[in-house]
């Protein structure tokens, strides 16, 4: 019960930093759903004093065992005795019969050298883990950077692909194109804005990897038209290449002005609605 308790409470203390750390994010970033963030954290946190209170009460000290004049007497008397019996067969042993037992000593730990320098070999022989592919990098770059799931519940990442860039000398040159699900915001000019620090973040990781040469960010949304029509369109679109990237200094760019250097630049008439 008491390693239960212990597990239970460490699992929550992990959940309330968690849940903490996005609760601050999503304040810089202006989304909803903090406050809901900021009751999970505490009652993570509620669980954990709980859970380590109960740890508290339930373990219990090593009981030691005190140890009797007799006992003590006893093994005393055992000792002595192996002690009068190994003299006694050290005695009666010839002096001849001890090299031969030294030798079997030698035969015995030269079988252990050989199969330590078997375990050795195996260990290098051992094959290197693979690296990740370049999609599975972009991919966690996306769940890292704005989660797996839109704050509506819908699935972040819509299609991703990963081509060869024909356009390079380089045949390791990859151009990425990513449909993603965008977040909702309280006004469509909260949205726009949130889409580009989004894009301002995942393009920022990116092109820390020389692999990709381009990337283009297609933020989608769910629209209806003057007809009631549902559908998911294009409301926003960033499409930049490696020299544009390796000019941007990420630290001090501001994410506006995307549209001002990027080369493929796209927004729905529906983000410029005030």
């Amino acid at each position: 019960m008491d390693n239960v308790a212990l597990v239970i409470s460490l699992i929550a203390v992990v959940a309330f930093l968690v849940y903490l750390i996005r609760g601050i994010a999503w304040i810089a970033k202006k989304r909803e759903g903090t406050k809901a963030l900021f009751k999970r954290s505490f009652i993570a946190l509620a669980v954990s004093l709980v859970g380590f209170i109960v740890f508290g009460m339930t373990t219990e000290p090593p009981k030691e065992t005190a140890k009797g004049p007799k006992q003590e007497q006893q093994k005393e008397k055992t000792k002595e005795q192996k002690s009068e019996k190994s003299s006694d067969e050290q005695k009666s042993k010839p002096a001849a019969a001890q090299p031969k037992e030294e030798k079997e000593d030698v035969k015995k730990e030269e079988p252990k050298k050989e199969e330590v320098k078997k375990e050795e070999s195996v260990k290098k022989e051992e094959p290197k883990k693979q690296e990740k592919t370049i999609d599975e990098v972009v991919k966690e770059i996306i769940y890292d950077k704005v989660g797996k799931k839109s704050n509506m519940g819908e699935k972040r990442i819509i299609e991703l692909q990963v081509n060869d860039n024909l356009g390079t000398p380089d045949k390791t040159d990859k151009i990425i194109i990513a449909k993603l699900y965008a977040d909702e915001n309280l006004t469509t000019n909260m949205t726009r804005d949130g889409i580009l620090m989004d894009s301002k973040d995942l393009f920022q990781e990116m092109f820390k990897h020389k692999e990709i040469s381009e990337a283009v960010l297609m933020w989608n949304f769910t629209l209806v038209d003057q007809y009631g029509n549902e559908s998911v369109d294009t409301i926003l679109k960033i499409g930049l290449d490696r020299a544009t990237a390796d000019k941007i200094n990420w630290k001090n760019f501001h994410y506006k002005n995307f549209e001002n250097i990027a080369p493929q630049y796209f927004v729905h008439p529906a983000l410029l609605k005030k």
